[in-house]
């Protein structure tokens, strides 16, 4: 050895060899390969350090651990471990059974090395039945190390979990791959630090959820959600949700009731993401047991659903809201709660009387909130891009939902069916939340209507203008029921409903202007729809003033599209209407305060902004 000379000239390899992973002479200026191909040679004399960032060791660990206990959670204790990799094993190399580490969790992963696309070695971490293997066959640098490692006394017994393996690695040059249970594909860390730090995140959070901000939550809901999702009884929901087991319906619930109000808070904003992902797991696991009937669909299996797709809505978007919501609708369906009162129709309706409450009641009531619920979500999540409507209303025979006082007291009272609700004319006795569904059911209409004009209009078969009145007759009138009810009350779905009244006025004045009229007497009816919409725009500026007084985190989550389309129609008409350039300023402002937890609104506020610069 000592009359050989060095193997290679000191220095760096030129990134032509290193490429090409060929041995480079170091000439300078220029290598010999360089010289021969007339290929430009660089030289990089500084080098960042070779081997995993600050931190980010301490971050795999976290995932591993944060993944192990996400598959022990779904699936069972026996859960978190990878696919099998078979591997024969020498009695010499059998794992003491009596040797156990800190966490007294058995060790089944080995560490393997594999090929990857590009030919470099990667390490896996998959299920084995004995100590890891020798691998003293490898002849990179990096897996001797690997070999020492995995050959050691402490990695040759089963109890050892994932996070202890991670201390025991020397990641340098090495991809870490997890093999899933079902040998689905493969998750690479070292390249997806976000996945690393969502997931640590996600189990720090969990550790941190103790039983009093469980009670939090809870109380949360019922200030903030209840208020815009009124479909849950309290006494009820209090009577089971201390309990560790309540069932699987009902864990699912209180799960999603608990997402929601994290939804509608900006100090229990962390948990949203962790929260989601726990309820739809709940609910997906709930999903595989076979349903024959729809008695067996459990209605706060429902209920979750609708409350995970509001949640999703604020927090993520929604698109993703409505692939949610559509579990719900087919769920109503099959559960057949549009005819919770299908054999009532011919009754009188009895007054409501002050005595013991009864269950009974209760139980209808709470599926004809949850269908109603259901109906408005579908009305409001396609109103935006006109998607056609899932929940249609010629079927239904369900009583529009009763007082918020009858509901909780259970004191049974009658309201009305939804066609009689639209054709009466006397002054309304309907509780917001059941003003705001029959809106919600004219807006349909209107919805349907536009459809209907544009789909028609060829054939001339379609009568426009007797459609156009009807619906602007109804509309109006619910305005004149709301108007002895201001919207200033506290109370966030009765200002909704306003909103959404005034909403559909501009609404009908947009159908009438997509389609050119001819006659003096159509365009006299167009102007005096324009009249009727910029009073109505102009009206939801005000009630938009009224939004800071109930706040941000209590408004529906609805509330950005009818202040959207007011918006929108007054920033086409500043030249024309007065106020409409300060108006549009409001609503901008308030949609500017409500994204803070809304991402709804928050589209809509960039849109705005983005169209007035």
């Amino acid at each position: 050895m000592e009359g050989r000379g060095l193997r290679q000239q000191p220095g760096f390899a030129c990134e032509e060899c290193r490429r090409r992973k060929a041995r480079c002479d170091r000439g300078r200026p220029k290598c010999g390969f360089c010289t021969e191909t007339g290929t430009t040679c660089v030289i990089v004399n500084k080098r960042q350090q070779r081997g995993p960032k600050k931190g980010q060791l301490n971050a795999m660990r976290s995932q591993i651990a944060a993944l192990q206990w996400q598959l022990e959670q779904q699936f069972g204790p026996d859960s978190g471990r990878g696919r099998a990799i078979p591997k024969q094993t020498t009695p010499e190399e059998q794992p003491n059974s009596s040797q156990t580490n800190n966490h007294d969790v058995p060790m089944d992963y080995e560490v393997v090395q594999k090929n990857g696309l590009d030919g470099e070695p990667s390490l896996i971490l998959g299920e084995v039945t004995s100590a890891p293997p020798d691998t003293t066959n490898n002849t990179t640098t990096t897996s001797s190390t690997i070999t020492s490692t995995s050959t050691s006394s402490e990695s040759a017994c089963t109890g050892v979990d994932l996070a202890a393996w991670a201390h025991c690695i020397d990641w340098q040059d090495f991809e870490c791959v997890l093999m899933p249970p079902d040998g689905g594909p493969e998750t690479t860390f070292m390249d997806h630090t976000d996945r690393i730090d969502t997931a640590r995140n996600s189990m720090a959070t969990t550790s941190k959820v103790t039983d009093i901000m469980r009670v939090d939550l809870d109380q949360l809901y019922f200030d903030r959600a209840h208020p815009v999702c009124p479909i849950i009884h309290r006494s009820r929901y209090f009577a089971w949700a201390a309990k560790d087991n309540p069932g699987p319906a009902r864990t699912c619930l209180r799960s999603a009731m608990r997402t929601m109000a994290a939804a509608m808070s900006a100090h229990w904003g962390d948990l949203v993401d962790h929260l989601c992902a726990e309820t739809r797991n709940l609910l997906e696991s709930h999903s595989q047991a076979r349903v024959t009937s729809k008695d067996e669909i459990p209605l706060e299996h429902i209920q979750a659903w609708l409350l995970l797709a509001y949640a999703e809505l604020l927090r993520i978007g929604e698109h993703q809201a409505m692939l949610t919501a559509g579990r719900a609708f087919r769920l109503v369906q099959m559960a057949r709660l549009y005819d919770v009162d299908a054999l009532e129709d011919s009754q009188a309706a009895p007054v409501a009387t002050n005595r013991e409450p009864d269950e009974t009641f209760v139980d209808a009531e709470e599926r004809r909130r949850t269908f109603w619920l259901a109906f408005s979500l579908d009305r409001f999540l396609c109103l935006r891009s006109e998607w056609p409507l899932t929940l249609q209303e010629e079927l239904i025979r369900t009583r529009l939902p009763a007082p918020e006082e009858n509901f909780q007291n259970g004191h049974p009272i009658h309201v009305s069916f939804l066609s009689a609700a639209t054709a009466q004319n006397e002054p309304s006795t309907l509780s917001p939340f059941a003003e705001c569904t029959v809106l919600a059911a004219l807006y349909g209409r209107c919805m349907i209507h536009r459809r209907a004009c544009a789909k028609e209009s060829a054939t001339k078969s379609y009568d426009f203008w007797t459609h156009q009145e009807w619906l602007a007759s109804a509309v109006e009138k619910r305005l004149q029921m709301l108007a002895p009810r201001p919207a200033t009350d506290n109370d966030p779905m009765l200002l909704f409903t306003h909103m959404l009244a005034q909403s559909a006025v501009v609404f009908l004045s947009n159908t009438v202007q997509r389609t050119p009229w001819h006659t003096l007497e159509q365009q006299l009816a167009t102007a005096a729809y324009e009249r009727r919409a910029s009073v109505a725009a102009l009206e939801m500026v005000r009630l938009a003033k009224a939004v800071p007084s109930i706040s941000c985190f209590k408004v529906h989550p609805f509330l950005p599209d009818p202040l959207t389309c007011a918006a929108t129609f007054l920033a086409a008409r500043c030249n024309t209407v007065v106020g409409a350039s300060s108006g549009v300023d409001q609503i901008v402002r308030v949609l500017g305060d409500v994204k803070v937890i809304n991402s709804l609104a928050g589209e809509h506020y960039e849109a705005l902004k983005l169209a007035r610069q």
